[in-house]
């Protein structure tokens, strides 16, 4: 990576392998470039400044990946782009490009006020200014710019009261593959880095989305984008405009990409790059939800700056804030940059009447709202004429005066007696003048300085006082925070088998260890086994220890159960009332059952609407089972270990038996594999069969198994803390879905044990974010092993009890509900789907990703714009289907060439003289030239002209001209017939008329270059065929004008308004001869410099004098011609037409253009020449970027590929 921005340098070393600190530009490119032996460059990801140097760094043969740095030069270059926009049918504001006042006041009266003004050498906002009136104009292009032929001025519409939209888009060889829109709360007028961006868009009408969709895909189609790119569109009346397109990565990018949940930078990357990814991925967002971005201005470190919103940037940075709406997002992001909301008093100036009436009802709210309203004259006025209390205050003439009066506008501010000044100014004169101190000036500057909030867009005022009157409570919500990795929001989770060593214990604190840690790490409600190390609770008095132990604190609900023994039925019966279960002990640390048959009275005398549970294991399972089959019992089966018990509970299922089960967590990660000596774990093989039955199994649990597994390292809360980590970590591998866990720590535990509901719990899990697992307190056999899932947030009773690990000291405690009982519930929990909506980016209980914007084909947009009460689209609970690609990938042939082709006024006839051609027909051509060159750089070779066949027919020797019409013939799927004429019969005297008759036998047309000047109309007269003329004595070669023409059009942009100077042989230069012809049609200023000799034909001049465009001729090329020159076309001494050789010998080096000729040169000039060259020009100029003879080949290729198209195609 090279940058030389040191705001974020640290950041990029982190992520780049190597960082240059370095300038970008050409040079230091090149350097690392070579250094780093790069297979390629992205230019795309650092803002305008790598963009500027894509062309020089394309042209020095740099492989930039991702879109062609010649189609960013066509986005960037306002003609090459306006010519595109035509093309495509894409709306545009109307502008022009003036080289006087008198020109530029015509141009206004025109279009209209107001218009944007700016030097022609500005892209983007800076040095633009908004003009209102003719008198604005005058005074800005008398004082700011001088506008002459050299300082030119651009002038475009500027349409008021529209709004700016902003489109973010990533496309694949000219296809859309992702787009997103957002909205300017400010209308258009403000710098899209200076205004707050709203996403998704709230006031968006859908038909203004689909054009804005529909224009976007055709400029991406235009420009074969290949990566990131941003168009800037103005709206009105559903009526879009295009501002400008930048083909790179936007300042809104990261914003968009943080909002929605995709990474169009990843996108972007693996699109120019070449790597696959998913086209328009489902995107997840919760309802209700806006993300807002809010400018950060420095004007109190700007001593004088005005702070008035403009075309031009004024902010230092931005900040972005999510909430349930725009009003809540803005306000809180505009908090975030250090904005103080008005206590009290508000102050109001608002200029234009038209903004008075829009801002009414907003100050009627604020005056409901109990706010002391403040205003200068004419602000007061309205406001009194509308009933509207205020007090009037003013920037009063006398200084002294001022300090005294109580309505002094300046002493409020100095003494921070105004809470907000909210100032309007009218649109008058051009922003920021330095020689104009209006009122309105000076008090925005005190505001500034003295610390006042301050509003100056009326659109930002009216969304500031709407979000101050809902009163939001600012707490700290799920929606707040976007993250790289996934997060979702379950219902309070249910352990069914919790563990306390101690619980019967008179006085032990294991009871409120256990619950802390459990409602720390996700479990709000605890089914407490009856069973400890060493006590139990069987009877009444065990009971009543373990209750007490629990009346000291629980952090959570939880249940108890009471434990059968061999003697205990008649016993238990005392607290069936007051515990939730009866546990039948089997395999536990102690207190075990020794014979089934002993347990057979406990059946018999247990409520039948209480749950049995045993943790019995083979032939006694087989019996309990038997039990609870001949009873009608339901009966649950805890911590299951072995592929045998397994089956058998899956098979008594498949019978009809009332049974469930659960595995403890433990069960799944570990296995006598990792601890040999610890018989309570599974063996790896029972292990796999318990992944594989997972459908068999109801719960999970934690149980005992993790204090056994601990040995003497046990605490009462170990395996409480890694539980719901090792889940999520098999979440995130795909080994289970986020359904898995829902149902089987939710849903399944509450309905088999018809527990309480606990609607207002719930817990945040962060998952798909490696880490190194550590427990500093309890021990756990995961520790230093990777995890990917952890505890963030757990609600419970509505408030949060524990927040990253740490127990709030207000947390809610919870309750015994151990004689609860519940009719049967639903299925699913009732709270799930709220709970699930209301987390960024969550998981639906079913492992889908809820898709907001991936719409059914028949509907483009990426998303609906909001109901007209300002919150965010809502998501149906049905899943939607991913959207495809917006539009299929083009053909061959895209249809807009086809239309052009089908147009051809040059269909089947001759091509012998620039004289033939009219400035649509050149317009035509060209537009063909450009769908060519696109079509090339896409695929290589198109079938336009397959089947069809091309005779190149030469009499003089040619490189460029024959070899750039044979590769045109194949570039175009069609084939082609050289003759070599040295060897034809015209060796035998054959006639030029009966060759070209022969020829036309054999192909659909010809390509002729004859040394004799009549020869090209001698030809066509007798061709069944069409002639295209490539060169006839010293006449004319119309096809060498069209590539000449085309070359200055793509290299500057323009044909018209520039100066070109023709040097060399102009006596005989017959390029010469047919480019002068057709510049006819352009505004051009044409010099001449040659040797007398060599001097252009009279008939020629004569047609530049009549025309007005020959400015000078002259025999010496000095540095005053080469400065004023834009195109210096120069052309080969011709030593094939001297009689004379002293005579060639004498003139062939008369004008050599080398560096020390150049440096007079603009920078922006080209150097162009028909080739081939001699000494004329040097070849140290090659290394230039202004040398475009060879670029000019290339342009070559197109034209003729576009004139044979136009010719031959049917």
């Amino acid at each position: 990576m090279t940058k030389f921005n040191p705001e974020t340098v640290s950041t990029d070393y982190d992520e780049a392998d190597r960082l240059y600190f370095e300038n970008i530009n050409l040079e230091s490119v090149l350097d690392i470039y070579q250094l780093e032996s790069a297979s390629g460059v992205i230019m795309s990801m650092g803002g305008q400044t790598p963009n500027n140097i894509a062309l020089p760094l394309y042209r020095l043969n740099v492989n930039i990946l991702g879109t062609s740095p010649e189609m960013i030069d066509t986005a960037e270059n306002r003609y090459k782009f306006s010519r595109l926009l035509d093309h495509i049918e894409v709306d545009q504001p109307a502008w022009k490009e003036l080289t006087s006042i008198e020109e530029a006041t015509e141009f206004c009266a025109k279009v209209g006020y107001p218009v944007l003004v700016r030097p022609s050498y500005v892209l983007s906002g800076a040095a633009m200014n908004t003009v209102y009136s003719l008198d604005d104009l005058a005074s800005y292009l008398n004082q700011a710019v001088e506008v002459s032929r050299e300082h030119p001025v651009v002038i475009t519409k500027y349409i008021e009261n529209a709004k700016e939209i902003e489109m973010d888009a990533v496309a694949k060889n000219g296809v859309m593959v992702g787009h997103f829109i957002s909205e300017h709360v400010e209308n258009a007028g403000v710098h899209s880095g200076d205004a707050t961006l709203i996403l998704p868009p709230q006031d968006l009408d859908p038909e203004t989305v689909r054009r804005i969709e529909e224009a976007t895909r055709k400029i991406g189609n235009a420009l074969n984008v290949t990566g990131p790119f941003n168009i800037q569109f103005i709206a009105k009346d559903n009526d879009i405009k295009v501002i400008e397109c930048n083909v790179r990565a936007s300042r809104s990018f990261p914003f968009v990409s943080k909002v929605m949940g995709v990474d169009l930078i990843e996108m972007a990357t693996m699109a120019m790059i070449g790597k696959p990814f998913t086209e328009y991925p489902p995107v997840t967002i919760p309802k209700n939800y806006v993300g807002v971005k809010v400018p950060q201005f420095s004007f109190s470190r700007l001593s004088g700056a005005d702070p008035v919103l403009g075309v031009e940037m004024a902010s230092t940075g931005e900040v972005a804030c999510f909430g349930r709406d725009r009003y809540e997002a803005y306000i809180k992001a505009l908090i975030s940059t250090g904005f103080k909301l008005p206590k009290k008093n508000v102050l109001f100036s608002i200029g234009s009447f038209k903004e008075k009436v829009e801002m009414l009802p907003s100050i009627r709210k604020l005056h409901a709202l109990g706010y002391n309203l403040f205003a200068t004259a004419g602000t007061a006025d309205y406001l009194k004429e509308h009933g509207l209390p205020v007090k009037y205050l003013e920037v009063l003439a006398g200084e002294e005066e001022d300090l005294k009066s109580e309505y002094s506008l300046t002493q409020h501010l100095a003494n921070n007696l105004i809470d907000l000044y909210i100032n309007l100014p009218s649109s008058n004169r051009f922003r920021r003048p330095a020689n104009y101190m209006s009122k309105g000036y000076r008090t925005r500057r005190m505001a500034v300085d003295y610390q006042t909030p301050l509003v100056t867009n009326v659109k930002n005022a009216k969304i500031l006082i709407e979000a101050i009157a809902r009163h939001y409570t600012m707490n700290v919500m799920s929606i707040d925070c976007q993250t790289s990795y996934r997060a979702v929001t379950l219902p309070g989770l249910i352990n069914v088998a919790a563990f306390v060593p101690g619980l019967a214990n008179p006085d032990s604190p294991d009871f409120q260890v256990v619950t802390k840690a459990s409602i720390a790490n996700g479990f709000s409600m605890v089914r407490i086994m009856p069973v400890g190390v060493d006590s139990f609770v069987t009877d009444f008095q065990a009971l009543r220890t373990a209750q007490h132990n629990s009346s000291k604190g629980s952090y959570c609900d939880f249940n108890l159960s009471v434990a059968a023994t061999s003697g205990n039925s008649d016993k238990v019966g005392l607290v069936t009332g007051e515990v939730g279960a009866l546990f039948i002990p089997f395999n536990h640390l102690s207190g075990n059952i020794s014979k089934v048959a002993t347990v057979t009275s406990h059946f018999a005398s247990w409520p039948t609407n209480k749950p049995i549970i045993t943790d019995a294991k083979a032939t006694d399972l087989a019996s309990i089972l038997l039990l609870a089959s001949l009873h009608n019992r339901n009966i649950h089966v805890m911590s299951v270990t072995s592929k045998e018990d397994m089956g058998l509970i899956a098979l008594s299922k498949e019978k009809g038996l009332k049974v469930t089960c659960d595995v403890a967590i433990y069960s799944f990660f570990l296995s006598t594999d990792d601890y040999p000596g610890c018989t309570c774990l599974p063996s790896k093989k029972d292990q796999e069969v318990l992944w594989e039955h997972l459908d068999t199994i109801d719960i999970f649990s934690i149980g005992s198994l993790p204090y056994q597994v601990a040995g003497s390292h046990a605490s009462p809360a170990v395996g409480i803390q890694d539980a719901l980590p090792l889940l999520f970590t098999a979440v995130s591998d795909k080994r289970l879905t986020i359904e898995d866990v829902i149902s089987r720590l939710h849903d399944n535990p509450k309905r088999i044990f018809e527990l309480h509901d606990q609607p207002d719990a719930s817990v945040e899990i962060e998952f798909d974010r490696p880490y190194i697992f550590q427990s500093h307190d309890v021990w756990s056999p995961f520790v230093g092993k990777t995890l990917k899932a952890s505890v963030r947030r757990v609600t419970f009773q509505g408030k949060t009890s524990c927040l990253d690990g740490e127990m709030m000291l207000d947390a809610p405690k919870g309750a015994d509900m151990s004689s609860h009982r519940l009719a049967p519930p639903a299925p699913a929990s009732p709270a799930l789907k709220d709970i699930l909506a209301t987390s960024p980016r969550s998981e639906s209980a079913f492992g889908r990703r809820l898709s907001f914007s991936a719409t059914p084909l028949q509907r483009p947009s990426r998303f609906k714009p909001s109901a007209p009460d300002g919150y965010a689209p809502s998501v149906s609970g049905d899943e939607f289907v991913p959207a495809a690609p917006i539009y299929p990938y083009p053909s061959r042939i895209s249809p807009s060439l086809q239309q052009l082709l089908s147009q051809s006024s040059f269909k089947q006839k001759h091509i012998l003289s620039v004289s033939q051609f009219t400035r649509p027909d050149l317009h035509l051509l060209f537009t063909v030239a450009q769908e060519m060159r696109l079509g090339v750089q896409r695929h290589g070779v198109l079938d336009i002209l397959k089947g069809r066949v091309l005779t190149t027919l030469f009499f003089e020797p040619s490189t460029r001209t024959s070899a750039s019409f044979d590769a045109a013939m194949q570039r175009l799927g069609g084939r082609t017939i050289p003759v070599a004429t040295e060897h034809s019969s015209t060796q035998k005297g054959e006639t030029l008329q009966d060759t070209v008759r022969t020829l036309g036998c054999y192909s659909d047309a010809i390509v002729l270059r004859h040394p004799d000047d009549s020869s090209a109309a001698t030809a066509a007269k007798f061709s069944p065929v069409p002639i295209i003329n490539g060169g006839n004595g010293a006449m004319e070669h119309p096809t060498q004008a069209f590539l000449d023409l085309f070359t200055i059009r793509e290299e500057l942009g323009t044909v018209n308004d520039i100066t070109i100077t023709f040097t060399g042989d102009l006596k005989y230069g017959r390029t010469v001869h047919s480019l002068v012809k057709l510049l006819q049609f352009y505004e051009v200023r044409v010099q001449l410099v040659s040797p007398k000799a060599l001097a252009i034909p009279e008939e020629v001049r004569q047609q530049l004098v009549s025309s007005g465009q020959l400015i000078l001729e002259s025999t010496a090329l000095t540095p005053e011609i080469i400065a004023r020159s834009d195109v210096l076309y120069c052309t080969r001494v011709q030593k094939e037409r001297f009689e004379d050789l002293a005579e060639y010998e004498r003139l062939k080096n008369a004008f050599v253009i080398d560096n020390t000729v150049l440096k007079h040169a603009k920078s922006q000039m080209i150097v162009m020449h028909p080739l081939p060259r001699n000494q004329e020009v040097c070849e140290e100029v090659d290394f230039d970027q202004r040398a475009a003879y060879f670029r000019q080949m290339k342009y070559g290729l197109y034209c003729r590929m576009a004139l044979l198209a136009l010719v031959m195609a049917s």
